[in-house]
């Protein structure tokens, strides 16, 4: 179920670092690269620090450092600068084929996720993990996490998480995908969603007021997202408050998921949080009652 090991990085592979969403702190920029230098050889464009609006530079500009970073035969993989918005306005240009031929890890997370989705969709692995703007500020402890995911995104792991629902006990496995709700929400009915059968699917979000949560899960349900799906994994839902009406995201999920006919597993730690713990995408996820277990022999 795993897909293909990526093309190897290593301490000293030349990593390509892109903007394909929004603009960023320069000064945590400066100090996420520092730390990856120590390490790795770095390269950007000069571009990388233009903005526009919203965006961390045009279209065109931000496609074409992308491009640049998939194509390049130097570059080992792809790291993100920051997320934001802009990412889902470059997916028409990116050919499928040629993500697939250059077998590039990306890593990034939040509005990254399209990304992620597109590269599931060529057989491509990735890393949901904190963005350049954000390792220079990251614990020892995330850092090497960090490292240990990219450079060996097969390696086994395991967490101890908690059961949403009776069937967590029946067990599922598949690939895992997912990543930002909002986002994902915003790739359904396109052509760009992940491919979700059998996967195993993680979401997580940040600043959305549980009833927008619930909205988003409405939709992906109609929409037949939770029926081809094996298995869910919850990720950190931060700077949600709930309402004056008092419900909380915790009973949104509950009202989604708690008779789902697939075991859901909540409490992983990462998405919005200090502690972003790296996910590789594309492994083999395995769910054993209230353990989470990726590339398990």
């Amino acid at each position: 179920m795993s897909l293909p090991l990526p093309r190897a990085v290593r301490k000293g592979s030349r990593l390509a670092i892109v903007a394909p969403s929004g603009p960023f702190d320069e000064q945590a920029f400066a100090a996420g690269v520092s730390w990856l230098r120590q390490r790795y050889e770095i390269k950007h464009s000069p571009e990388i620090f233009s903005r526009f609006g919203y965006l961390a530079g045009s279209d065109e500009q931000r496609l074409r450092d992308l491009q640049e970073a998939i194509t390049d035969p130097d570059v080992d993989a792809i790291l993100c600068a920051r997320g934001g918005y802009g990412a889902t306005r470059l997916l028409p240009q990116l050919e499928l084929q040629k993500i697939a031929g250059a077998n590039k890890l990306i890593v990034g997370f939040s509005d990254i996720t399209a990304l992620h989705a597109l590269w599931a969709r060529a057989g491509v692995r990735s890393i949901h993990a904190p963005m350049v703007a954000a390792l220079g500020r990251a614990s020892d402890a995330i850092c090497e996490r960090w490292i240990e995911t990219i450079e060996n995104p097969a390696q086994f792991r395991t967490w101890h998480l908690d059961a949403f629902n009776c069937a967590s006990g029946d067990g599922a496995a598949g690939t895992l995908i997912g990543g930002n709700l909002a986002v994902l929400g915003a790739l359904n009915g396109t052509p760009y969603a992940p491919p979700l059968d059998g996967s195993i699917l993680f979401i997580e979000d940040v600043g959305e007021r549980p009833y927008r949560v619930d909205r988003m899960l409405t939709t992906l349900t109609q929409s037949g997202w939770f029926d081809r799906i094996s298995g869910l994994i919850i990720g950190a839902f931060t700077e949600g408050d709930p309402g004056p009406d008092g419900i909380s995201t915790d009973e949104v999920m509950r009202r989604h998921f708690d008779g789902a006919n697939f075991p859901v597993l909540t409490g992983f730690p990462a998405g919005h949080i200090d502690e972003n713990i790296p996910l590789p995408f594309g492994s083999t996820a395995r769910i054993e009652g209230e353990k989470l277990l990726l590339n398990a022999p």
